[in-house]
């Protein structure tokens, strides 16, 4: 049996139809049922579970491997540390952990920071463990969907800064594999996107594959934490967000690491790839 923590999400949910294609046995958490409902019809086992749960003992019993990839959320250090503590006292054998390309010591941001504070808690645990560190997600885009297709713009705080934009369905996919392969001799994998792109670049992308121009514009990442703080009530995902994005304005997810193409044995998706399995969207 293999656990995902977060099972409906942009990558949780991907690991888990990739692993019920392995033949594995999967269970998984959401805090909204009604969101898991095409994985429990196709076998998946699936708990109802609030980012304030910290027991997990009796979802544990019989698994082998964990998945911990959990919202970002002001308790996940919390949860993600209990689950994997309770995980190691009953038995379970390995633990998969999506973390950041940005986390480390001096990470100003919230999400990076507890990405780090987990790591260090797991490293203290008696069971094996392999940190899964994706860049800048494809499903991003989806943010600025109505301005692509209404305008044919879309706005970040960046101005030449790199990412090897990476679509989460891969690191879906790789987490999975990992799960069940017994042959990896690295604790920490960085898993990018086929090549650094700055946004402009991106930008040509989706004008190749859409077959009109977008346009990117580079805005200041005080224009960027207003746009956020109209759309969003919560001022510490906000604050976490504009000191995550600041941090990848100064080349935070500037990395050409292969390790993604080694897992996957074959290339990342494209964002070509990526827009025409999301068309409709933009």
């Amino acid at each position: 049996m293999i656990l995902i923590s977060g099972i409906t999400g942009r990558v949780g949910r991907p690991a888990a139809r990739h692993l019920l294609s392995l033949g594995a046995r999967v269970r998984g958490f959401t805090r909204d049922i009604s969101q898991a409902k095409d994985l429990l019809e196709i076998g998946v086992e699936i708990q109802q579970m609030e980012h304030e749960n910290t027991d997990f003992s009796s979802s544990l019993k019989g698994v082998k491997t964990l998945i911990l990839v959990t919202g970002n959320n002001p308790n996940q250090t919390i949860q993600e540390v209990s689950i994997s503590r309770q995980a190691s006292e009953l038995g379970v054998e390995k633990i998969v952990k999506i973390s950041s390309l940005e986390c480390g010591p001096n990470a100003i941001s919230a999400f990076p920071r507890a990405h780090y504070e987990i790591e260090q808690a797991i490293d203290q645990l008696p069971i094996s463990c392999q940190y899964l560190k994706p860049n800048f997600f494809m499903q991003n885009l989806f943010i600025f969907s109505n301005s692509i297709r209404k305008a044919n713009t879309f706005s970040l705080p960046f101005t030449d800064t790199k990412t090897a934009i990476v679509d989460s369905n891969d690191i879906g996919i790789a987490a999975a594999e990992v799960a069940v392969r017994d042959n990896l001799d690295r604790c920490s994998y960085n898993l990018n996107g086929r090549e650094l792109l700055t946004f402009y670049e991106v930008a040509r992308e989706l004008s190749n594959s859409l077959g009109r121009e977008i346009k990117y514009n580079s805005i200041s990442i005080e224009e960027f934490e207003n746009d956020l703080s109209a759309s969003i009530p919560s001022e510490w995902y906000v604050k976490a967000v504009v000191d995550l994005f600041s941090e990848i304005a100064g080349g935070s997810l500037e990395d050409a690491s292969s390790d993604l193409k080694d897992i996957l044995g074959r290339e990342p998706t494209s964002i070509g790839d990526f827009v025409d399995s999301n068309r409709k969207a933009f």
